[in-house]
């Protein structure tokens, strides 16, 4: 059962606030709204869309640029867009996208919805060539680091706006914050995201030693946020024991890998005082049971993932409170895109509204009592393990 909590005005709601996030700055605050200069072209526009895996983000970004297109006057009308919240599939949204009458400006390209993680390295080549030789394609949307990285790509000069990615800059994506590097590529960034998470943990907890599981690579690390929380344990005096994992390449080697964070969850239960849980997606019904070591151990685990982590088994979690502002960002700078403006000079900057989701039965667990001024902010509070 979910119970929604929201105040007004409370002193104690805006100091807390105040600390989960640093407010807009004038640029982001100005992308959000709708631009007077966005209006549409005589130009039919064809968008193409790949994306690492699917994913909740992933679905919920690309409602979210929808609905702001459709706002900006660039799609007729969403009202048949197949999407409800928590859902990872994004083929059917493309599926009813592609109907032609759904926007006069743009075209969602039938065959141009792509999914790496069901592609064989040969149709992986195939997608780039198609974007180097075809000019067929005006604009591909990408989500997810893996999608980034393989379309951040010199071979050709398509316009490749990036979203969802754990950290543009560190994934080889773009160069900068400030400067993507390449003139055809943009990647949204908030680079603060993860600090910010794991400062409230910490305030809230005072732990001495974080745990941690990451996929054994180097982009493993960037997914999982391991420098970031190295950075903020030696700024804010605590230890991390981040061990990695293989991840599953095959549906078949699934048991291996839950067996394995299994064991690492357990491991950690005897060495740390805290949680930080960056695997994911993980099946939510499975879940609770991988939390089981913590939960024994009175140990309070913090989703990265956010919202359906919380409601599966995770503790708390500070994650976007919905999809429509880096939609409106998103967009703004699509639309400037595809009028004819680099993708290179466009800001790229976007800090998402926090949101916080508690689970009470977890707390119970763990024998937590919640702060009242916890109570007072969290957005989602959750009675039970769903």
């Amino acid at each position: 059962m979910k119970i929604y909590t929201r105040i007004a005005t409370c002193c104690t709601l805006v100091l807390f606030l105040l600390l989960l996030a640093q407010p807009l700055t004038a640029m982001n605050a100005v992308n959000e709204k709708q631009s007077a200069e966005n209006q549409p072209t005589a130009r039919k526009y064809r968008i193409a869309y790949c994306e690492t895996e699917p994913w909740v983000n992933y679905a919920g970004t690309l409602y979210g640029l929808v609905k702001a297109l459709e706002s900006s006057g660039w799609i007729n009308n969403s009202d048949g867009l197949v999407y409800s919240e928590g859902q990872s599939d994004t083929g059917n949204m493309w599926k009813w996208l592609s109907n032609p009458d759904v926007s006069s400006q743009l075209e969602f390209v039938g065959d141009g919805h792509y999914t790496l993680s069901s592609m064989s390295a040969e149709e992986k080549e195939a997608m780039l060539a198609r974007l180097a030789q075809q000019e067929d394609i005006d604009l591909v949307i990408a989500m997810g680091t893996a999608a980034g990285v393989l379309l951040a790509s010199d071979r050709h000069s398509v316009p490749v706006m990036v979203f969802s990615t754990s950290n543009a800059v560190r994934s080889g994506i773009i160069e900068s914050e400030q400067d993507s590097g390449s003139d055809h590529v943009w990647a949204h960034m908030d680079a603060r995201v993860y600090k910010r998470q794991m400062t409230v943990f910490y305030d809230l907890f005072h732990f001495q030693r974080m745990g941690m599981v990451y996929e054994n690579s180097s982009l493993g690390r960037v997914y999982a946020a391991v420098d970031d929380a190295e950075e903020l344990a030696r700024e804010m005096g605590f230890a991390i024991t981040a061990l990695p994992v293989v991840e599953p390449v095959k549906q078949d080697d699934q048991e291996r890998y839950y067996n394995d964070l299994l064991t690492l969850h357990r491991q950690l239960a005897e060495e740390v005082d805290a949680m930080y849980l960056t695997m994911g997606p993980i099946d939510p019904a499975r879940l609770a049971g991988l939390l089981q070591p913590f939960y024994e151990k009175k140990i309070p685990v913090f989703s990265q993932l956010g919202t359906e982590e919380v409601m599966a088994g995770a503790l708390i979690s500070v994650a976007r409170a919905d999809f429509t502002g880096v939609g409106n960002f998103g967009a703004d700078n699509m639309i400037k895109i595809l009028q004819g403006t680099s993708p290179r000079q466009l800001p790229q900057v976007f800090e998402n509204v926090p949101h916080i989701a508690l689970n009470l039965e977890v707390a119970r667990k763990i024998g937590y009592q919640p702060p009242f001024e916890i109570l007072l902010v969290a957005d989602e509070i959750y009675q039970s393990i769903e």
